[in-house]
């Protein structure tokens, strides 16, 4: 792999295509399994480690956007329970804004099966 590229990773998915925290769990595991591949024969080249090094960082974007996105639903799960109870007010608040940004963001995560992010 050439040091301007990232790793391909096996969903092969297409620049842009929407993603699941699973999704992105799934790719860092399969990078996280070729460093492991690439740990054993580890030289001193500079192109070997930058291989390996390139393997780990993608890998801890994509946990780190899984992460993101279930913290994410975790607001609007959250917020949304605080909706449904006629006892709590909710004036206008920050996280009214913020969940409506990731409900949009979750919508726009639907294909044309339907299947949710």
């Amino acid at each position: 792999m050439s040091p301007d590229t990232a790793p391909v990773d096996s969903a092969s998915t297409e620049a842009g295509e929407p993603r699941s925290a699973a999704e992105h769990c799934a790719a860092a595991e399969a990078l996280f399994s070729r460093a492991r591949a690439i740990y054993p024969t580890l030289s001193s080249r500079a192109v070997d480690q930058g291989e390996y090094r390139r393997c780990l960082d993608w890998a801890h974007l994509h946990l780190r956007l899984a992460e993101a996105i279930t913290s994410g639903a975790g607001v609007v799960f959250a917020h949304r329970h605080l909706l449904a109870n006629p006892d709590v007010r909710l004036h206008d608040t920050y996280v009214s804004g913020e969940t409506q940004e990731w409900n949009e963001y979750f919508e726009s995560q639907h294909n044309a099966t339907r299947r949710s992010a």
